[in-house]
């Protein structure tokens, strides 16, 4: 009995799982046969290979031309330092103002000098005229006339240089009011109210707030292809757009840790544009070729970009692509595409696999 049931048993999974096979496969190619692909009249570009500018990037930092450490040319307290840092200033404005005491004093005591050489050479002047009458009348000697006359000489000389030393006293009291050398902005105060100020030790440092140059480092295996006079694209992070400026000055010496090479170039003049800004530079140190295309063929799809390749028979199939460097409206594709393929230009978001895309009339092939 037992022998009997068990070849039925089987017969009937068999038959059962052939049913369900054949239910599936009919499913399956009902679905596939409703599967139908639209038709888009869309623009398509042809991929060509361009010339483009091969640039060499850079970071650096705008700087003035014009960085001036701002020092007193005499030796006195500092009564009163008139800016602080940050604060825009006119050529010929007061900075810094100076304790006056020693240098009055200094001028007094110049002027009584000149007061005594004055009064000395006046009494050495009369002995000599008594004298001189005195030779004639045949009173006195030769050699006693000779040595009023050098008093006199003497009195003279001493008087000029009271003169001299009252004349320089005088010209200390312009350096106690310290004014701006140029127009610009205050960038550091070194000193403070009541510090002792000596010639050539710094008490602020001034920057035009014009004539600035974008300060970079070059490595040395690139130096050779920049050259003085070169126009360079300048970034700064700050501005919206970028500047046209000119390779001004080369150093010839590389920093010994960087084995890099400074390089200015001069920035036009620009609102907004401040010492101390971050930027990029952009050499350009030679041709190369690359594929571009216009931005608006890419599209995202799963977090990347790509475009749509239209194929011999006009379907269109998603391609990812490596997107590089942004030329204005166009990209740089660095792999993905090659000459001679086609794109669609500007594709529709519900554009799928294999949709035929027709070229509308009129439309131009880019």
């Amino acid at each position: 009995m037992m022998r009997t049931v068990k070849p039925l048993l089987l017969v009937s999974i068999l038959t059962g799982l052939c049913f369900i096979v054949a239910g599936c496969d009919d499913k399956t190619a009902t679905e596939a046969a409703k599967i139908s692909y639209q038709t888009w009249p869309l623009p398509v570009a042809e991929v060509i290979t361009e010339t483009l500018p091969q640039n060499y990037t850079t970071t650096g930092s705008v700087v003035s031309d014009q960085r001036i450490k701002v020092a007193s040319r005499t030796t006195g307290f500092i009564r009163e330092i008139l800016v602080r840092e940050g604060e825009l200033i006119t050529k010929g404005e007061p900075l810094v103002l100076l304790d006056d005491a020693d240098i009055e004093g200094a001028i007094e005591q110049a002027q009584a000098a000149v007061n005594r050489s004055s009064a000395t050479l006046k009494d050495a002047q009369t002995d000599l005229d008594r004298f001189e009458e005195l030779f004639k009348l045949g009173s006195i000697s030769g050699e006693k006339l000779r040595k009023t006359r050098l008093q006199r000489d003497v009195a003279k000389d001493t008087l000029e240089e009271t003169e001299a030393a009252l004349k320089t006293s005088l010209a200390q009291r312009q350096y106690i009011r310290i004014t701006s050398p140029i127009s610009g902005v205050v960038v550091v105060r070194h000193r403070r109210d009541g510090d002792l100020a000596s010639p050539g030790v710094p008490i602020l440092t001034v920057e035009s707030n014009s004539g600035f140059l974008f300060e970079t480092y070059v490595s040395e295996n690139r130096l050779k292809k920049i050259k003085q006079h070169d126009s360079v694209q300048v970034n700064i992070d700050a501005l919206d757009n970028p500047l046209t400026g000119i390779v001004a000055r080369i150093v010839p010496s590389a920093d010994p840790l960087t084995r890099k090479f400074l390089v200015k170039v001069t920035l036009p003049e620009q609102p907004g544009l401040l010492p101390g800004m971050f930027g990029r530079s952009h050499f350009q140190i030679g041709i190369e070729p690359a594929i571009v295309i216009s931005h608006d063929a890419l599209i995202q799809r799963g977090g990347l970009q790509g475009v749509f390749v239209v194929n011999n028979q006009n379907h269109a199939y998603f391609r990812w692509l490596r997107i590089g460097k942004q030329i204005g409206d166009r990209v740089e594709i660095l792999a993905g595409l090659h000459d001679g393929e086609r794109v669609v230009s500007t594709p529709n978001p519900r554009l799928h696999e294999g949709d035929l895309i027709v070229v509308p009339e009129g439309a131009t092939n880019e």
